[in-house]
């Protein structure tokens, strides 16, 4: 099943706090500031994308993170570095771009464990 969060999951947790999970078993707390559509290839695939802003202080690289809404949903996603906010806190931004009728099909997730 492939599990992603659609595009209003993410515009309704705006504000939110999210839980991105490392590698090592330890978490980080991040803020979902934005969420907007982008452009797709085609009409047979949806683009979107969502940013998400760190604490003051904490870096994370590129990679793949367990990351964990306020609602219990959970989706491995591959997250990259952003521009900055304006006091300097690190963003990563998570790009979905994928057929449509898959997302209509089996947009879903697990619970967090």
């Amino acid at each position: 099943m492939q599990s992603i969060p659609t595009l209003e999951e993410l515009l309704e947790a705006i504000g939110q706090r999210f839980t991105f999970g490392l590698a090592d078993g330890r978490t980080v707390q991040a803020v979902l500031a934005h969420a907007s559509a982008g452009t797709p290839m085609n009409d047979s695939f949806v683009c979107y994308a969502a940013t998400f802003e760190l604490p003051s202080g904490v870096f994370l690289p590129q990679n793949v993170y367990r990351i964990g809404s306020p609602a219990g949903r959970a989706w491995d996603l591959l997250a990259t570095p952003t521009r900055p906010t304006a006091d300097g806190r690190s963003t990563l931004t998570v790009v979905i771009h994928t057929r449509a009728d898959e997302l209509a099909n089996a947009a879903g997730s697990s619970e967090v464990m």
